[in-house]
């Protein structure tokens, strides 16, 4: 064989998902190096180029609208060039969420399955090397935010999002319920290990979507409750370590406090009464209270996570109107690919449970693990209908 055939023959083989997923895999190598994240803006460029190749008037309308009213708040604001970055790192995911699905929308009677499964091997043999990095991190002492396999300081959530990625692999692509038991039990300790109490109803709503039906829904509460009663048991037996926490951390959400800036409490509930107080209705200026790229917004709050979540970030920048056409813009993307009313709905309770839970919409290996577990739900469904098993 020659030299120009062995090109070729390499070259054939080089496709677009697996461009994407070793994208990813340097995300989830890449430890504190940030500059490496810029590979996810050169995939969504490239996805910029793919998604004007398929558009469509919907998709097309809808993106006109949403950057329209974006300019325009951000000319109302002073018309800071951080706020173009601003609407980039928020609006960039769509492109990529679009690619990803239409590739498994386009191919996935050959090539896409077969990617999958050996993509799925090697998610499986990093997840083996994040649980033992995560053991050792917490006996070891590492504080809680930062035991996080490889993926570096202050990043236990996205070790969570993993998680949940080879949760779906195994329960969705491979029907593994076997392996899905241990690695379910496995990825409750190790978050619990993080203090990540939003990995329980994200992984729990992930799980769900094949008992979202009358008879499937009678099986969730069976084994809910068994689950439960197992917990309380241990929970009792180790003197009460288990529940506290999880209910304390639960409760952040509800304790709001004063708004009072040298006296506050850093809960979630209280970020988001002081996003709503500071955004309003139309935001106080996209990406003034962010850091994007090493640059901090012109109103930035110090050490105040005004950022705790995409919708605490959305709330205070672009205000109720500017978090509503946010979350719409992403719904009718996720509408072109899951028509089905129940898919629908689930993709997008998942979403939004994910914007609540952390900042997912301006860490790019958040949403990108994120947009991988979607593409799962979108090859599991598509088989399904197609009747593929």
């Amino acid at each position: 064989m020659n030299t120009a055939s062995i090109k070729k023959n390499f070259l054939s083989n080089i496709t677009i998902e697996k461009g994407i997923a070793f994208t990813l895999l340097v995300l989830v190598f890449s430890w504190e190096f940030h500059f490496l994240w810029l590979l996810y803006d050169i995939l969504a460029l490239f996805a910029i180029y793919f998604f004007s190749k398929h558009i469509t008037a919907v998709l097309g309308s809808t993106l006109f609208l949403v950057l329209s009213v974006f300019i325009i708040l951000t000319i109302f604001s002073g018309f800071h060039i951080f706020s173009i970055l601003s609407i980039w790192d928020n609006i960039k995911h769509v492109f990529v969420l679009f690619m990803l699905l239409f590739l498994v929308e386009r191919h996935i009677e050959g090539r896409i399955l077969k990617f999958t499964h050996g993509f799925g091997f090697i998610i499986g043999s990093i997840f083996i090397i994040q649980s033992a990095l995560v053991f050792y991190q917490y006996f070891t002492g590492y504080y809680m935010d930062d035991i996080s396999g490889t993926f570096g300081k202050a990043s236990g959530h996205t070790f969570a999002y993993y998680c949940l990625l080879y949760l779906s692999y195994l329960f969705y692509i491979k029907k593994s319920y076997f392996l899905t038991a241990i690695v379910f039990i496995l990825s409750l300790v190790m978050n619990y290990f993080a203090e990540n109490m939003g990995y329980y109803p994200l992984v729990i709503l992930l799980l769900s979507y094949k008992w979202m039906t009358l008879k499937g829904l009678n099986y969730m509460m069976f084994y809910g409750l068994l689950l439960l009663l197992l917990v309380v048991i241990a929970d009792r037996a180790l003197g009460g370590i288990l529940i506290q926490p999880v209910l304390h951390r639960f409760s952040e959400f509800f304790l709001v406090g004063s708004r009072d800036l040298d006296n506050f409490t850093p809960s979630r509930g209280y970020m988001t009464a002081l996003a709503l107080y500071l955004g309003g209705w139309w935001g106080a200026g996209p990406g003034c209270y962010s850091e994007i790229y090493s640059i901090v917004g012109w109103k930035h709050l110090g050490t105040i996570q005004i950022n705790i979540s995409s919708v605490t970030n959305l709330l205070a920048e672009y205000g109720i109107i500017g978090l509503l056409l946010w979350v719409s813009l992403y719904a009718v993307f996720l509408k072109r690919f899951f028509k089905k009313r129940k898919d629908f709905i689930f993709i997008s309770m998942l979403l939004l449970f994910s914007m609540l839970y952390n900042k997912v919409l301006n860490d790019e290996r958040v949403i990108f693990l994120l947009i991988f577990i979607i593409m799962f739900m979108k090859i599991y469904i598509d088989r399904k209908v197609k009747r593929y098993d």
